[in-house]
């Protein structure tokens, strides 16, 4: 029976060995780990707050110059700013978040290109989405598959790597 997700093929002929006791992707990469990808994902959620604060703080303070009309673009604007961060920082050259760099992660199509700005974008979206209607705990599914992909990975085609 065929998959509609094509998976990390068993073995690559002429592939060198990366240390990882696993299958190497075509394009050199090996899976990235779920502990790594938690911890790019604590470094991110500072930033997002870092931002967030900031953005929030701005329009306080110009909602006395507006009278109060910014005010009511603060909770937009802290919605849209982790979908626009993740979406412009996986669409970048460096493919990842600035967590995902921290420690050697990127986020690549299964097909093996690069991801626009649609999908990281909609990686973040999908995330939450997933997280808050059907409990924290889905992101469970990452421990039962080889290539430690997570729901919303499998939904967009896309795989978190890291080059080992």
């Amino acid at each position: 029976m065929q998959t509609s997700v094509p998976e990390y093929k068993a073995e690559l002929a002429g592939m060198p060995s990366s240390g990882w006791n696993g299958p190497l992707t075509a394009s050199g990469f090996a899976p990235g780990s779920l502990f790594l990808r938690i911890l790019a994902y604590l470094v991110d959620l500072f930033v997002v707050g870092v931002l967030a604060f900031v953005l929030t703080m701005a329009l306080f303070v110009l909602g006395f110059l507006s009278f109060g009309a910014s005010w009511f673009l603060i909770f937009p604007v802290c919605a849209a700013i982790p979908v626009l961060y993740s979406g412009l920082t996986l669409s970048s050259p460096a493919q990842a978040t600035l967590g995902m760099r921290l420690f050697g992660l990127r986020m690549r199509t299964v097909e093996g290109g690069p991801v626009d700005f649609v999908i990281g974008a909609g990686h973040t979206l999908l995330f939450y989405i997933f997280t808050s209607t059907m409990t924290p705990l889905i992101n469970l599914v990452g421990l039962f598959r080889h290539d430690r992909a997570l729901l919303h990975d499998l939904v967009l085609r896309v795989r978190l790597v890291s080059r080992r």
